[in-house]
């Protein structure tokens, strides 16, 4: 199949740079090419109300400042090298906007697989099937939540810790069009503008990812049904509402400050039977907690093994005196459990510890994104001497790498900590343990906040795979999903969220971020977290925050 046709509908004379990551995501993926660009003009003004004027004073002031992804683009896309065409489209009733039979001949001309929305409000009519694929647009909300606008501000308004995006083939009903691709991330309830950022430019891969899946055949647009979503359908916010959304703002921009200088995460790690599957929960009871660091800083990300009769956890030590992570083993001993401190030292902050066996040889592949690969090590003496013996992913900053060797291939999951570290999965595969490795062509296969995220050992329940995940839904390590893995290929991935790990309420119950089965014995190990405060940790958010206020007095420094 040839490459997709894309004509790019816009309405002014340049795109913003959320457009631009799109475009380029596009032509870099090398399933599509962008052959045309359709500048459509509307001359009758939109509808405007006294009643919204706050919100577009908010929006073109506040919003235009503050949110990157709307800025002008550095460079667009050059129009000397595609076919430029102009359109004026008629106004029928108060929002319609439809294009003239002479415009849609001069469009359907260009033989078009896609027709990518950038502009224009309600468009309808021919225009709609003028491409093989119809026109696809961005909705910056989830359908089934929030119908209309402004893009991503009502669930800051409202509260809500997640936002969606869909990808649809328009159709002549208003946000009822069909979805392509779905994205759902994490709002930024002090901040609109961060949340506005996330939503344009976290989706900004979904029409190269279709694109992909459309030519490799797992994907047929026209066998999908249109959303018959009966959300509510919003728009713009009153006087009285951006009033009490800016005293929110407020509220909420204090409190997320305050919270960052005078709170600290502190994680400790346990183990426990087998979780048991009670309807949507993995219950894990009862839980072992093994001492917490006394040193500032905390053990988390814990991975058991059982070898020559012992047991131990691999475990990341953090030390916030230095902020930096190294990989120590908790060893059950008959007077309790013994720490090895550092007994893998990276060179860089590691964490997530995950073992695997291969062959009858214990490996360790601890999370190192600072240093831009994936590091496999091997068990030299168990549980306190390690030595590399590969590095399977080079110039990719992978966080919490999990691996497992599923229906003949092995397959590597993480995030990166470059694009979405809590929202979009990316997938590896190899013929082998130790490579070579090939990135899997739909990444980010996911980008789902709730359930995409590394949690900890994927396992095998009746022939079925699941994969633990984070639900970063609320913040970095609230929770851990299980998700069902029905299909892992060269060419797709698709899973559901089947269960909540669930640990009994007690001391360590305000988190969790990882459920990893031990490898040779009925164990499992977790880890919770509690707050408590650190003056190292409060030092640095409290630097942090003084060099964002005062940017310019930085600068002069520097000079």
């Amino acid at each position: 199949m040839r490459r997709l046709r894309v004509g790019l509908l816009v309405e002014r004379e340049w795109l913003s740079r959320w457009q631009r990551a799109v475009v380029d995501a596009l032509v870099a993926g090398g399933d599509a090419e962008v052959v045309a660009l359709i500048h459509a003009s509307d001359p009758a003004a939109a509808p405007t109300s006294a009643r919204a004027s706050l919100w577009r004073l908010y929006n073109n002031v506040v919003v235009a400042r503050r949110a990157r992804a709307v800025r002008r683009a550095p460079s667009s896309v050059p129009a000397s090298e595609l076919t430029a065409l102009g359109a004026v489209v008629e106004r029928r009733g108060k929002w319609s906007q439809h294009f003239s039979d002479a415009d849609l001949v001069e469009i359907r001309a260009l033989d078009l697989d896609v027709i990518l929305r950038f502009g224009l409000g309600i468009i309808r009519g021919g225009i709609l099937d003028a491409a093989r694929f119809g026109v696809w647009s961005f909705h910056h909300d989830d359908e089934r939540v929030v119908r209309g606008g402004p893009p991503s501000f009502w669930e800051v308004y409202e509260g809500h810790a997640t936002v969606g995006v869909v990808l649809q083939r328009l159709t002549e009903r208003l946000d009822g069009g069909v979805p392509l691709a779905r994205a759902t991330l994490r709002t930024v309830l002090h901040s609109y503008p961060r949340t506005r950022d996330r939503t344009l430019l976290g989706a900004a891969g979904l029409p190269a990812r279709v694109a992909r899946e459309i030519r490799q055949g797992t994907l047929d647009p026209d066998a999908l049904a249109p959303s018959t979503s009966d959300a509510p359908l919003r728009h713009n916010p009153t006087n009285a509402q951006m009033l009490r959304f800016l005293g929110r703002q407020a509220r909420r921009a204090v409190t997320a400050r305050l919270r960052g200088v005078v709170r600290a995460d502190v994680w400790a790690v346990g183990v426990a039977p087998p979780g048991r599957l009670v309807g949507e929960h993995l219950t894990v009871e009862p839980v072992e907690w093994l001492p917490e660091r006394e040193r500032p800083g905390y053990f988390a990300d814990p991975f058991p093994a059982h070898r020559d009769g012992r047991l131990a956890v691999l475990v990341e030590e953090f030390d916030e005196a230095t902020d930096r992570g190294t990989i120590s083993a908790f060893e059950r001993t008959p007077d309790g459990w013994r720490l090895h401190p550092g007994v893998i030292d990276t060179g860089v902050h590691a964490s997530y510890p995950f073992l695997v066996e291969d062959d009858g040889e214990l490996y360790c592949i601890p999370e190192t994104w600072q240093a831009r690969r994936v590091e496999c090590w091997r068990c030299v003496e168990y549980p306190t001497r390690w030595e590399r013996a590969a590095v399977l992913l080079d110039d990719v900053p992978v966080v919490d790498p999990t691996v497992v060797a599923h229906g003949g291939r092995w397959w590597l999951f993480g995030t990166r900590k470059d694009a979405e570290p809590d929202a979009a999965l990316h997938l590896w595969h190899a013929p082998a343990l130790l490579g070579p490795w090939a990135a899997h062509p739909l990444n980010p296969v996911k980008i789902d906040v709730t359930s995409s995220r590394p949690a900890g050992t994927p396992f095998v329940g009746d022939g079925v795979l699941y994969r633990p995940a984070q639900d970063c839904s609320e913040s970095y390590g609230a929770a851990v999903v299980c998700n069902r893995v029905s299909v892992l290929s060269e060419q797709d991935l698709a899973e559901e969220v089947v269960a909540r790990v669930v640990v009994p309420p007690g001391r360590y119950d305000r988190g969790m971020h990882t459920y990893a089965v031990a490898l040779g014995v009925a164990h499992v190990a977790v880890d919770g977290r509690r707050y408590g405060t650190n003056r190292h940790r409060a030092a640095r958010e409290a630097r942090a925050r003084l060099r964002r206020l005062f940017p310019a007095r930085r600068r002069a420094t520097r000079q």
